[in-house]
Formats: C-alpha cells, structure tokens, sequence
C-alpha cells in the first residue's frame, strides 16, 4: 500500500465478476450460469466484463485478461 501511495508501484487490478448493465439484467440472469449477462459499457466504450481491468495507463491488454477471453 505505501509502494502505490508514494508511487514506487502502479495499481492495476482485474474484474473477478461482470458488472451488469442495469437491473433488468440482473433479474434475468442465470445464477448458476456464468457469464450470461450483458456487461455495463460505459461513455468511453470500456465493457466492464469478466477480467477487464484498468491501471493508470488505461485499460490492462495483457496475458491475463487474452486468457479469459
């Protein structure tokens, strides 16, 4: 935590879940079903899917998230 806040590392992290769209989403969703609802897409076109993540560069294409794709 003090790396991040005196800028000696960069946060980044990724989804470990969908965030839906709105709520209609949410009540039609299978609850044992993965990944069957429609993700929030937000002004900027970022879907906030399984595995999408972010840093202070911008959106995180790396390994980790082509293996869940």
């Amino acid at each position: 935590l003090m790396e991040i806040i005196t800028g000696a590392a960069e946060p980044s992290a990724l989804l470990p879940f969908q965030m839906p769209a709105d709520m209609l989403t949410v009540e039609a969703q299978f609850e044992d079903v993965p990944r069957d609802m429609t993700p929030y897409k937000d002004a900027d076109g970022n879907v906030y899917d399984f595995a999408f993540g972010m840093n202070w560069k911008g959106v995180i294409s790396d390994d980790r998230v082509k293996k869940y794709k």
